[in-house]
């Protein structure tokens, strides 16, 4: 009886396994390079901005303690301006140092007054369905949770869902020892010019 003798087969790379490789490579890669720019993105926060967009709030609180609160709106915006012009003689870092000591000293509040002014906004937020507004909750590492979740309460419950946050964590210091802060003017969607607060990490 005549038997067939096996065919050895080459030995050669199978494409479609290095193709399929190749694509999941590319696909983590991607990944990756986007987690890690996400944040390079936060390192700078603007107040008060039109927009709703990363890194950008109308409002910003600080979460300092227990008891206090620094609270940063569209009036500061104003404030920096004027200390700008009034204090523009004093080096970068002097201004700097100026500024920011001001904001601290007429912005910080106690609990009790956030209650109100959040208040306030929700029926702002609930007088016009066409407002937006977003803030920025910033606090530090050793804040208890429910103080955050108390915030977002108030927030979460408007009637037009019109109020977005954003969570991050921060301490006063930081803010502190940024970079710069000054006075920056942009443009809204509907074209009308409005003060930013720019803080650069």
């Amino acid at each position: 009886m005549a038997f067939k003798r096996p065919k050895r087969h080459k030995d050669q790379i199978e494409l479609v396994s290095l193709i399929d490789m190749i694509f999941i490579l590319l696909v983590f890669f991607l990944v990756t390079s986007y987690v890690i720019r996400m944040p390079l993105q936060e390192h700078t926060i603007y107040i008060p901005t039109p927009a709703n967009e990363l890194g950008r709030a109308q409002i910003l609180i600080q979460l300092i303690d227990e008891s206090t609160v620094l609270w940063l709106d569209e009036s500061a915006s104003g404030r920096v301006e004027a200390i700008e012009g009034e204090y523009g003689y004093l080096s970068p870092a002097g201004l700097r140092r100026r500024i920011i000591d001001d904001l601290i000293s007429e912005n910080t509040i106690p609990f009790s007054e956030l209650d109100i002014r959040l208040s306030r906004l929700k029926e702002r937020a609930e007088s016009d369905p066409h407002q937006r507004f977003f803030l920025v909750i910033r606090s530090p590492d050793f804040m208890p949770y429910f103080r955050i979740v108390e915030i977002i309460s108030q927030l979460s419950d408007s009637q037009f869902r019109n109020i977005k946050y954003g969570c991050v964590g921060g301490t006063l210091e930081e803010i502190r020892n940024c970079q710069r802060v000054t006075t920056v003017y942009e443009r809204d969607h509907a074209g009308r010019r409005r003060k930013n607060i720019r803080f650069d990490f």
